[in-house]
């Protein structure tokens, strides 16, 4: 009986080391160098890249670690969608039409066992109604109602009807989403399987465009209506030619396209932004649509597809040389003059001369005062600056987003980067 039990002992010990093995295996990397299958197709002036950079560096203490603790590694996939758009919005798609070297086609959406994936949005809000007083956090900021969307695009059984699948976790109540910033500033994981809720107010929902417009409480509703839908094939061509390669939306956008194409032609997508500026997308009533993603800033790392309980995870990764942003020393009126699009972040040194739990503002002597913004951190919460000290602060230069262009200039920070100077004699 000994020698029967260490033989079966020693079994499960190879079967938990097969285990281990093989979900370390699982883990793939994702990077401009080796893509794995993904690809990234812009339309109107969004940008979107593998990147080390963008707001999570100056918006938290450590800019990819997940709240949960998860390490995300060097960076992320990073997407962006400008403040102005016209009848066809910008918009950025990242698609993948493989698994494990298979071919997503045909794959029916019940084989489908995880769709996971950290999602994070930016915190600098997109717009106010009190232009005269932006400075308190406590006013009704306005920010991009829905994070990086996860999209099936699948076809009925016969291959007559064909549809898309959108996962939209923000908001109990409204499929629109909502954008009081309270699920901003976050790595957050999202579960569209098995949802884990990981923030107030969040649900599991998926929403497909009509007809019929639907909306399911859970993938299990979508599953017991859809199941047997299949993944389409990656499409080469565009709408014009045959195909469904089309970042478009109708006849009337550019390019033209319909609701079931996709920009990369492929049939699993994340993506930020929507195809046109007016529609009637989640209710009768035509919708401000390109209001849900203006001036949006986001990311999206660590995602993982399961196929019949086999799963694979996309750890997206930038460039193998790719450097962290420098931090460059200016004075106020240098870092004044930053380019609003550059990747370098600045540090700024001054006497508070005015502040709030939100703000605060350092003069250096050289005549500009520049204004900062903080956010709270998971350790820091709250400003730590006070009136008449003297701090040194690194981050971002930006102007306020909807303020005109000669508005003043603002450093984009976290308390966790700000240190405080003794006073000078």
């Amino acid at each position: 009986m000994k020698k029967c039990f260490a033989r079966t002992t020693l079994l499960s010990t190879v079967v938990v080391v097969l285990v281990a093995a093989y979900a370390k295996a699982a883990v793939v990397t994702v990077s401009p160098e080796h893509m794995q299958g993904w690809v990234i197709v812009t339309n109107k002036g969004a940008t979107a890249d593998l990147v080390t950079h963008g707001p999570a560096m100056y918006e938290r203490e450590k800019a990819f670690v997940a709240d949960d603790d998860t390490d995300l590694g060097k960076g992320a996939y990073y997407a962006t969608i400008g403040i102005k758009s016209g009848a066809t919005p910008p918009i950025a798609w990242l698609g993948l039409d493989t698994f494990d070297g298979q071919p997503l086609a045909g794959i029916a959406l019940k084989r489908i066992t995880s769709l996971e994936y950290y999602a994070y949005n930016v915190h600098i809000p997109t717009g106010t109604p009190n232009r005269n007083n932006w400075s308190s956090w406590k006013l009704w900021w306005t920010y991009p109602k829905q994070l990086i969307q996860l999209q099936l695009t699948a076809q009925s059984p016969d291959g007559k009807q064909r549809k898309q699948f959108w996962f939209m976790p923000w908001q109990k109540h409204k499929v629109r989403g909502e954008n009081c910033g309270r699920h901003c500033k976050k790595w957050l994981r999202y579960d569209a399987i098995d949802f884990n809720h990981p923030g107030p107010m969040m649900c599991g929902r998926w929403f497909t465009f009509g007809p019929p417009r639907q909306e399911f409480a859970s993938w299990t509703d979508l599953i017991e209506t859809y199941g047997d839908w299949a993944l389409v094939p990656t499409s080469t061509v565009g709408l014009a030619e045959g195909g469904w390669k089309s970042a478009g939306w109708d006849d009337t956008t550019e390019p033209v396209g319909t609701p079931t194409c996709t920009a990369t032609g492929t049939c699993l997508n994340f993506v930020a932004g929507v195809r046109k500026e007016d529609a009637d997308v989640f209710e009768p009533e035509t919708i401000k649509w390109a209001n849900d993603y203006r001036g949006f800033k986001g990311y999206i790392d660590w995602f993982t597809l399961g196929i019949d309980g086999k799963s694979v995870t996309y750890n997206f990764e930038p460039a193998a040389d790719a450097q962290p942003p420098k931090i460059i020393e200016l004075s106020n009126k240098e870092a004044a003059r930053m380019e609003p699009d550059s990747t370098d972040l600045v540090r700024i040194s001054g006497m508070v001369v005015d502040r709030t739990n939100a703000m605060f503002a350092l003069d250096d002597g050289s005549g500009c005062a520049v204004y900062g913004f903080l956010y709270k951190d998971i350790k820091t919460t709250q400003n730590p600056a006070r009136l008449g000290e003297r701090w040194s602060v690194w981050g971002h230069m930006e102007r306020v987003p909807f303020e005109p262009d000669d508005g003043p200039p603002l450093i984009w920070t976290s308390a966790s980067h700000m240190r405080k100077l003794k006073q000078q004699k």
